[in-house]
């Protein structure tokens, strides 16, 4: 009689064991496919995150370098400009001194320079 009741409970325990145990594993493959797709998403996501800051980092840095080659030859034409204004004054001033020391008296040249705006 006693045996019969162990034979049952053993049987009895050993067949909600199996249950049990066959349920955990259809919830861990039903789990494990969603872990797999979310880590598919997740995957996706930071991909697309990076390819997205690589595209505003491109653009940041070329649209930089447009303006900087723009403001870098707006400064080289002022410079030139300026370059050849001193050299003009400078022409200016070389040909009063001349006139000065051919004269050789105290009567200045005046230089009229005319004003220019340089944008």
């Amino acid at each position: 009689m006693k045996t019969d009741l162990i034979k049952k409970l053993v049987l009895s325990s050993e067949w909600k064991f199996h249950q049990q145990y066959q349920s955990w594993l259809n919830k861990y493959r039903v789990k494990r496919e969603f872990v797999t797709l979310v880590e598919i998403w997740m995957l996706s996501l930071a991909v697309l995150f990076c390819g997205f800051v690589f595209l505003i980092y491109i653009n940041k840095s070329s649209t930089q370098w447009y303006f900087l080659r723009s403001a870098r030859n707006t400064y080289n034409n002022t410079a030139f400009n300026h370059e050849i204004i001193k050299t003009d004054i400078l022409d200016l001033k070389t040909l009063n001194r001349d006139k000065l020391k051919e004269n050789n008296s105290r009567t200045s040249l005046w230089i009229n320079v005319e004003t220019i705006n340089i944008d």
